[in-house]
């Protein structure tokens, strides 16, 4: 098959960009010398930047002033390119002009064929490029001198090391993605005594206030400072890594790291990591994976519900020995 040139567009959450990468990821494995590029938010382009089978990362920032002759130069830059394919893996007025102002030769959607979204997103590309096969895995590379930087500050406190994303409960946020903070407290302690090491807190930003209480000698909170980068790096450091359904959740499993999903609305058959590392518990609850924004079970706005909350602390613990994730 002749060369070609590809590109791929997802301006969405980090996850669902974690994603989407098994698509150059497999084109690469079968086409080493086609030429591989991804459009994405810039925040979410230092994910992709060191990744050896994306040749080239474009940062489209949404929140650009003049938003026109902003798009308007990247349709320009894009046409230059003379793509075969573009994947366009999102459905906005924004990516159908970027897709289609670049004229390619085939623009192709997502779609839905396959049990996770994972799949999902690699058959959207193997319908079309059909020699691909299916990646075991989602994989993701870091920069070296940022590993180094990490891996140093990470090796003062002893292993293992456990990291958890508990996220933030907002008003208006998934209510069901969020595992209460009292159950993260009492399994960072749970860890600690079991296991021995250091548990780390990753978040950033807003959500420093409300996940304090987690704080101890052995609970380090993974530097405010820190940029996403950086965070990715501390993931693909960790010898487990337990969150609710996150981007962080996905750039752990793309780093090949033991992973744990707390899950309460969100179902497991679309979401859980990706691979044979990847893991997740979920309620034993009449409403589980509703895929409801706001509980209908009667959980207000910036409540925990019932669903997530149903999850103890003792049965994540046994999650995490059934796997010997630690």
């Amino acid at each position: 098959m002749k060369d070609k040139k590809v590109l791929i567009i997802k301006l969405g959450a980090i996850g669902d960009v974690v994603h989407t990468s098994i698509i150059p990821y497999a084109i690469k494995n079968k086409h080493p010398n086609w030429q591989i590029h991804y459009m994405t938010s810039p925040l979410i382009a230092t994910l992709l930047k060191n990744c050896s089978y994306i040749d080239k990362v474009i940062a489209f920032d949404t929140r650009a002033e003049k938003p026109h002759s902003y798009m308007f130069s990247h349709v320009l830059n894009l046409m230059k390119e003379r793509y075969d394919y573009v994947f366009c893996l999102s459905h906005s007025l924004r990516l159908f002009i970027l897709s289609f102002g670049s004229l390619p030769k085939k623009v192709v959607f997502r779609g839905y064929k396959g049990n996770s979204w994972v799949e999902n997103y690699f058959y959207s590309a193997a319908d079309v490029i059909k020699d691909l096969e299916l990646p075991e895995r989602l994989v993701l590379e870091a920069n070296p001198a940022v590993k180094e930087k990490v891996s140093n500050w990470m090796a003062q406190y002893p292993r293992p090391h456990v990291v958890i994303n508990p996220g933030f409960l907002t008003p208006v946020g998934r209510q069901g993605r969020v595992w209460p903070l009292n159950y993260w407290k009492e399994l960072a302690d749970k860890i600690l005594e079991t296991y021995g090491g250091t548990v780390f807190v990753n978040g950033g930003g807003y959500e420093y206030e409300y996940q304090k209480p987690l704080a101890s000698e052995r609970v380090i909170f993974v530097p405010k400072e820190n940029s996403l980068e950086d965070n990715s790096v501390v993931l693909s450091l960790a010898d487990a890594v337990i969150s609710g359904d996150s981007g962080p959740l996905h750039i752990a499993s793309a780093f090949d790291v033991n992973t744990l999903a707390i899950l309460g609305s969100t179902s497991p058959d679309d979401i859980r990591p990706y691979g044979a590392k990847g893991h997740y518990i979920g309620p034993d609850y009449e409403c589980k994976y509703c895929w409801e924004k706001q509980c209908k079970k009667g959980a207000k706005p910036g409540e925990y519900p019932p669903c997530i909350s149903s999850i103890s602390p003792d049965a994540v613990m046994e999650k995490i020995k059934e796997y010997n994730l630690i």
